[in-house]
């Protein structure tokens, strides 16, 4: 088993100090919710995020992060073969557990609306299985429930090929950050100083599918 557990997600609801700024309060009156209800998103709230967090308008608010990592990553062989479990961690110390067996909106309006709903109720799915459900919890306790041995991947790094990450047997737990820009705010470097795959930054996204898809050849999945 695979466990993606992605650390420091900008994944977060409006912050309550900004609840009351104006151009805040006309969107959610445009979409008919309490905007301590809403997602913070910077493709639509940018001004906002820099008015009362200067210089944190290119990294918070990035929910659009996570819909193209689940897009892909949910869709791949390995997790068709129950062989991956994702797990998110946010700045705000959430955690959410994501069932494998989940077919997420491909619309990101869509994705935005059942991300705040899970925020709203604390899970989603119907009476007979929860696909999504949310915990107050630290790095450490979202790698407790990832398991495994734990991998950490950061342009940071000890320079590797992507063929060298995985060694040995049992299940694994690959670190990514949740986050465009900066390092992670947690304190996963306790663990070392992790592993670069590239000489250059890329898109959590692609760090996760190129895990999953040299985990998929290392141990029969394809």
């Amino acid at each position: 088993m695979l466990s993606l557990v992605v650390l420091d997600a900008e994944l977060e609801t409006i912050p309550e100090i900004m609840m009351d700024d104006y151009s805040i309060r006309i969107q959610a009156k445009k979409r008919g919710k309490s905007a301590s209800k809403m997602l913070l998103d910077s493709n639509f709230m940018h001004a906002a995020i820099e008015r009362y967090f200067p210089g944190e308008s290119s990294r918070r608010g990035r929910p659009d992060i996570i819909f193209h990592l689940l897009m892909t990553s949910l869709e791949s062989i390995l997790n068709k073969k129950s062989g991956l479990r994702v797990i998110i961690h946010t700045r705000n110390n959430i955690i959410i557990e994501i069932s494998p067996s989940i077919r997420l909106p491909k619309s990101y309006n869509r994705f935005v609306g059942l991300m705040e709903d899970l925020f709203d109720k604390g899970a989603v799915g119907s009476q007979s299985e929860t696909l999504m459900k949310v915990a107050r919890g630290n790095w450490r306790d979202a790698m407790s429930i990832a398991g495994g041995e734990p991998i950490l991947l950061s342009p940071r790094g000890i320079p590797r090929k992507i063929s060298e990450v995985f060694h040995g047997e049992g299940d694994k737990a690959v670190i990514i950050g949740g986050f465009s820009q900066g390092d992670f705010i947690s304190d996963v470097y306790s663990l070392g100083s992790g592993i670069s795959i590239y000489p250059d930054e890329l898109t959590i996204w692609s760090v996760a599918m190129e895990s999953i898809c040299q985990y998929e050849r290392d141990y029969g999945y394809v």
